[in-house]
């Protein structure tokens, strides 16, 4: 075994952020970790024989407790592989690196790595982001970390780890692990194996339950932090060679929402024929926390949620990529049609309508919405409501009516809609979606700011001040330069929105089919007519 670095084993850098980010996020020394990952495999009765009956494991076990620095045990997990383990049957290989720091004389980290056997050699190539297990050696003591998968790190919201391991009273049980971890298979490991293709100069790809495959080409969104339900897409296409067209997204679906579920909110919208909204393509479920975690004993109750693949079309770029503001004009009378749809044809509403949520598709017709509403996580059936309705909504976006708790109506939507025009203008950010990335470019005095907090009773008084007819100029001398000719149209949606009653602005939703029509209408078409009067 190389005593240097492999450049493919993650930097000091990369994993003292790894470090930190878990602090805080780990349940440790959860009952019935080894239990459950390493007794009961296919490969269980070889990895005890090799601890049990070995006399070579006999005697690394000794020498295990006589190891006192780095090299020392550098060497002996080197004979651990070398003399030890099967290695034409081992699908990892061990690297291993110290941990630099004051008073640390003796910690390691040791990596186990895909083993990737180039055809008719002996050589064991490994390729970047091929590290697979991650553990850190303490003093007389190892942590076995459970970052031997995307599952556990990548995706739950805490992870976990077993019981230190003391190796004084227990060194066989080192050496079980290590050759229990270089037996694992991939999906063993807690890896994604609903993507295949994985191996070396081969194209990733997915396969739904309707048989179409589906070739991942490069991810196009992906969580911030590592531990977290974060939500990974990839643009995808039906070749290896073909023009993306397909969003593949992994997600974690909150079980316990009150929601239909964004896979079915898009077949019922597909079979009444709603415009403007992303169709699906493909959808599969493919695991859930309560599987993971079943046969542990955590320390306090957890909420499950399923782990599934999602792919929709059309494949689309940021709303605020757009190439011009004509185009974007357009783009948003055309995102007024999709909510209508949605509402007039669908008997749904969205009600999550902010930036992040709305796409220009890449291909598009002489016919087609210019504009497309995606993530139906939120969407809500009016032909199937409950009782009890939750808040929901991003903030920055979300109407006055459903601050105090109210339910979600159309109005709502169309509200929402006006406050991602709002932002457009005033900040103009070409290039976050994230409310809370495009906030740290605003000045400080913004009022736009007080829109985004979890006070719900403050950003409700805070926007009735601004829509109101004294408030709604001071939004106005907000718009940027690129913006400031647009004042007029939204002066014009101001008041189809919010009309003036009795000295007040109105924030109720009219239910006539006459006010419906007219709202709707009014919106889009002042979206339009200014697109036109933009282009002269």
């Amino acid at each position: 075994m190389a005593s240097t670095v492999p450049p493919e084993m993650p930097s000091e850098a990369t994993i003292e952020s790894l470090r930190g980010e878990l602090e805080g996020n780990v349940f440790r020394g959860i009952e019935g970790f080894c239990n459950k990952y390493f007794e009961g495999k296919s490969w269980t009765a070889t990895a005890t024989k090799t601890t049990s009956t070995s006399q070579i494991s006999r005697k690394l076990g000794a020498e295990l407790l006589n190891v006192t620095d780095f090299k020392g045990l550098l060497n002996w997990v080197g004979a651990v592989q070398s003399q030890l383990l099967n290695i034409d049957a081992a699908r990892l290989a061990f690297d291993m690196k110290p941990i630099t720091g004051p008073d640390l004389p003796f910690q390691a980290s040791i990596y186990l790595s895909r083993v990737c056997k180039s055809e008719g050699s002996s050589d064991v190539p490994r390729s970047a982001g091929n590290t697979c297990v991650f553990s850190e050696c303490h003093s007389n003591d190892v942590a076995v970390m459970a970052e031997d998968s995307l599952e556990f790190l990548h995706f739950c919201e805490r992870c976990y780890s077993s019981e230190k391991i003391n190796l004084s009273r227990t060194p066989d049980l080192l050496i079980k692990i290590l050759a229990s971890y270089s037996q694992m298979s991939e999906e063993e490991l807690g890896f994604n194996t609903f993507i295949q293709g994985l191996e070396l100069g081969t194209d990733p790809y997915v396969t739904f339950a309707q048989g179409e495959k589906l070739y991942l080409s490069k991810m196009i969104a992906t969580p911030s932090q590592i531990v977290g339900p974060g939500t990974t897409c990839y643009a995808a296409s039906t070749t290896t060679k073909g023009q993306p067209s397909t969003v593949v997204k992994f997600s974690w679906r909150d079980d316990n929402d009150e929601s239909q579920g964004e896979v079915e909110m898009l077949k019922r919208a597909h079979k009444r024929k709603v415009q403007g909204v992303v169709q699906l393509v493909g959808n599969q479920d493919l695991t859930t926390i309560t599987s993971l975690r079943h046969g542990l004993k955590f320390p306090q109750p957890f909420m499950n949620r399923t782990f599934s693949c999602v792919a929709t079309t059309p494949l689309g770029r940021l709303l605020q990529t757009y190439s011009s503001i004509p185009e974007l004009l357009l783009i948003l009378c055309d995102l007024v049609k999709a909510i209508k749809s949605l509402h007039l044809d669908g008997r749904m509403l969205h009600r999550d309508i902010a930036i992040k949520n709305t796409i220009i598709p890449m291909q598009q017709s002489a016919d087609s919405l210019k504009g497309v509403l995606i993530d139906f996580d939120q969407a809500l059936d009016l032909d199937s409501v409950g009782s009890d309705q939750s808040m929901i909504g991003s903030d920055g976006y979300m109407a006055i009516g459903i601050l105090p708790g109210k339910r979600h109506t159309y109005r709502h939507d169309l509200e929402s809609l006006f406050y991602m025009f709002l932002w457009l203008a005033i900040v103009n950010d070409r290039v976050h979606d994230d409310i809370y990335d495009i906030l740290e470019g605003m000045p400080k005095e913004s009022r736009l700011r007080a829109w985004c907090s979890m006070d719900f009773y403050s950003v409700r008084q805070a926007k009735m001040a601004d829509m109101g007819p004294e408030g709604f100029p001071r939004i106005l001398d907000e718009f940027s330069a690129d913006f400031a000719s647009l004042r007029g149209l939204a002066e014009d949606l101001h008041a189809l929105l919010f009309p003036l009653r009795d000295g007040k602005i109105f924030i109720g939703t009219e239910t006539s089919e006459a006010a419906i029509e007219k709202l709707y209408s009014g919106m889009a078409d002042a979206f339009k007519q200014s697109a036109l009067k933009f282009q002269k």
